[in-house]
């Protein structure tokens, strides 16, 4: 059953990245959103085997923009350390990993659109599950992914 979940959804990203004519970064971030979502959801781990591939990955595909890359990775991923500093709970260190790959990909002005819209998407998911405690991977790869996208 999850091996078909995850074929369907990595299709329909897929299909509506290429539909719109997303960037190379869409199809990257859909594969490896995927499944660091599903290992996050059923885990709350996010293995740095997957993650700092994805970082580097994105950070190479602006090779156009490498320093502004580089600062929105600063910038996304330091906020998200900043958190991981004062409120060690509300945060993993993988999460924080994750958002200095997916700063990469995110223009500068999208940066707070992203982090709004990926803490959005980890409340939804705490609703769905009814769970005050859920991993913030997913919100973080689907806010980059729908971001670079759309």
């Amino acid at each position: 059953m999850t091996t078909v979940l995850l074929s369907f959804s990595l299709g329909s990203l897929w299909t509506v990245a290429a539909v719109l004519d997303a960037p190379p970064s869409s199809y990257l971030l859909a594969w490896f959103g995927i499944v660091l979502a599903m290992i996050d959801l059923r885990h709350h781990r996010l293995p740095d085997a997957l993650t700092l591939p994805l970082g580097a990955a994105l950070v190479l595909l602006q090779f156009h923009g490498l320093g502004a890359a580089a600062l929105s990775s600063l910038v996304f991923g330091g906020a998200h350390l900043a958190v991981r500093r004062l409120r060690p709970a509300l945060m993993g260190g993988g999460d924080v990993k994750l958002a200095f790959g997916l700063g990469a990909a995110l223009p500068l002005p999208v940066l707070l659109p992203a982090a709004i819209l990926s803490s959005v998407v980890t409340l939804a998911v705490a609703a769905f599950r009814r769970r005050r405690a859920v991993p913030h991977g997913p919100g973080l790869l689907a806010a980059t992914w729908a971001l670079t996208t759309l």
